[in-house]
């Protein structure tokens, strides 16, 4: 899709990050923008960023609601009369801990919102996208979706479901005029982290600073990565020094690669009841 002028493109958890950082991106490409967040103070902030580069409709919602999707998707075909991009890149992530810890409630709500918001997203806008002659989907899994990483495991899982969803939607669209794209961001210097539900503030303070220090990528960067691969169309998009090494280790020793993420990680230290 070399033209981005004028079309219209979704994207969901444009609050802040990746999302925020990629709707100022295609605004100054001329595209117009139907914007979502769960956090409508945030989702405000970056309609006021956008000022008036462009036309932009936002909704405040949680893409794990079905029907709040679904209306939102009919709600920008209704008001732009049709859409070229949709992306799905609302998503969180839970404190550090071990499987055997998580509740089952945590592993539903995570799935609730990065595993059904790209489900819901996808089957909602598809159509739509499919009525043009050219048209992008992009699903934001991580690199998390390639490697299984330890006290993760309601992320990862969601973040795999995600790859193996949008790798088989594009297998069945080989065909079609809409392009999927899964993109595997490594560690983004966004809010993630900080946004995460604990009572033990203190260590996700720790958490959050050497995760900013290990993450080598802006959102900027990122979001111009996802703006390139819309444009090429590609089919997987890796993000980041971090996500290449890993996706790399994953291929190259499928059955080893853990042993070094281990070295690297205290799991024995982390049981949190």
């Amino acid at each position: 899709m070399q033209q981005i002028k004028d079309k219209v493109a979704v994207i969901t958890g444009a609050g802040s990050g990746i999302g925020r950082a990629l709707a100022m991106a295609l605004a100054k490409q001329g595209c117009k923008l139907a914007l979502n967040d769960w956090n409508g103070d945030s989702l405000a902030e970056t309609v006021q960023m956008l000022g008036d580069q462009t036309e932009v409709q936002s909704a405040t919602f949680d893409v794990g609601d079905r029907e709040s999707v679904y209306g939102f998707a009919q709600n920008v075909k209704d008001h732009f009369g049709r859409v070229d991009i949709v992306v799905n890149n609302a998503g969180f992530t839970l404190e550090q801990k071990r499987i055997e810890d998580i509740d089952i409630e945590d592993y539903e709500r995570i799935m609730r919102v990065n595993m059904w918001g790209v489900i819901y997203g996808t089957k909602a806008f598809l159509p739509f996208l499919q009525e043009q002659p050219e048209a992008s989907l992009v699903n934001i899994s991580s690199i998390f979706g390639i490697v299984g990483q330890p006290l993760q495991g309601p992320y990862v899982a969601s973040k795999f479901a995600v790859r193996g969803f949008t790798e088989t939607l594009r297998n069945e669209l080989r065909k079609s005029s809409v392009a999927i794209t899964c993109v595997h961001p490594g560690g983004i210097r966004t809010n993630i982290i900080r946004n995460i539900e604990t009572n033990q503030q203190a260590r996700l303070q720790k958490f959050a600073n050497a995760f900013d220090k290990m993450a080598g990528t802006s959102a900027e960067d990122a979001a111009a990565q996802i703006l390139n691969a819309i444009q090429k169309k590609k089919v997987r998009l890796l993000i980041g020094r971090d996500a290449k090494m890993m996706d790399l280790a994953a291929r190259l020793l499928p059955r080893t690669y853990d042993k070094l993420i281990y070295r690297n990680l205290d799991i024995e230290r982390i049981r949190i009841k």
